[in-house]
């Protein structure tokens, strides 16, 4: 299923959990707001793919894989995301520059914990929190573009 013009459910949902992950319909129109809000300009600013490395969760891989109870990738609003443009402080510096209204958290992870981003919307009734975070050996701190 086909979630935007460069994205589709099946990237969202994949996971070596072996576990159903499968997610209701207010998931989907969260993945699908991602997508429209987020990663179509995301990726049209990088001008190059993003891969998908961790999308929707159901409660039962989520927990399995140890991420937090509130994570909003339960709920159809994160990702996790790699591009062959660059590393992670490049996507947040695209992210950054890009200033998109509905970014509620782009998280930059050094490569000894995925060299990946992650990157989330707000979830309804609350306002985004436009945050910028970098995740090292030292835990997160915030992040701002050189």
């Amino acid at each position: 299923m086909k979630l935007s013009q460069h994205f589709t459910l099946d990237e969202f949902t994949r996971t070596g959990a072996r576990l159903p992950n499968v997610p209701p319909e207010e998931a989907v129109e969260g993945l699908v707001a991602l997508c429209f809000e987020v990663l179509e300009p995301l990726r049209a600013a990088l001008g190059a793919p993003i891969r998908i490395t961790s999308g929707f969760r159901s409660r039962e891989v989520n927990a399995v894989i140890g991420g937090s109870p509130t994570s909003a990738h339960c709920f159809g609003l994160a990702a996790d995301i790699k591009s062959t443009a660059g590393d992670a402080a490049h996507i947040l510096r695209v992210l950054h520059q890009l200033d998109l209204d509905e970014l509620d958290q782009a998280i930059g992870y050094v490569p000894e914990r995925g060299g990946h981003v992650h990157v989330g919307l707000a979830r309804p009734g609350r306002a985004p929190r436009r945050q910028f975070l970098w995740r090292d050996q030292a835990g997160y701190r915030p992040w701002s573009p050189r």
